[in-house]
């Protein structure tokens, strides 16, 4: 190998060091998750624990806003693949910064409801509790039957705007999500 490409490998891996660390101490954790009944109606409680990397933390703080989704699925145990899910939705959440007042808001994009606070710690902690979103009323499943209850969160890349999707793409410091978490249910 010439001198001047082992210059240039070295410098590569350098310059890429910074990111692996990055990707590596980021990322999203379903901690807890379950589903009850209240009133013939099952809900949904989860907790996510959200890491951000590097560069998503630098665009909240230049004012960019990041989405985040949950996917959620309730599904027959053993249902083949073009069986309908018996429920599924996709919670939208936002989160900004505003520097101005130096506060971060929480807002649930469908319904437009928010939430402000004083530190990001807290508007993290807030945004990955999940409570009581409603399933499926109870006699809508067969006792004695197992569903398998489905849940997802990713940060949404298609959601910043489009000067910065191709970097984000590219970078593995943006590629955040949580792996699917699976909880039976049998009524």
């Amino acid at each position: 190998m010439k001198p001047i490409f082992q210059w240039r490998y070295a410098l590569m891996l350098l310059l890429c060091y910074p990111l692996l660390i990055a990707h590596a101490a980021g990322g999203f954790d379903i901690s807890e998750f379950s589903a009850h009944l209240d009133d013939d109606t099952y809900y949904l409680n989860a907790d996510v624990d959200y890491r951000l990397t590097e560069a998503p933390l630098e665009a909240l703080q230049n004012g960019v806003p990041l989405t985040f989704e949950v996917h959620v699925q309730l599904r027959r145990s053993g249902a083949w693949l073009w069986e309908s899910d018996l429920f599924e939705v996709r919670l939208r959440y936002q989160l900004k910064y505003h520097a101005l007042a130096e506060l971060y808001q929480v807002i649930e994009l469908a319904s437009g409801s928010e939430q402000n606070f004083v530190t990001r710690d807290a508007a993290l902690a807030a945004l990955g509790k999940i409570r009581n979103i409603g399933l499926i009323k109870q006699d809508q499943l067969e006792p004695g039957q197992s569903y398998g209850l489905s849940i997802k969160s990713v940060l949404d890349i298609e959601a910043l705007p489009l000067p910065l999707r191709p970097m984000a793409h590219l970078t593995p410091d943006w590629n955040l999500s949580s792996e699917r978490k699976l909880w039976y249910l049998r009524p």
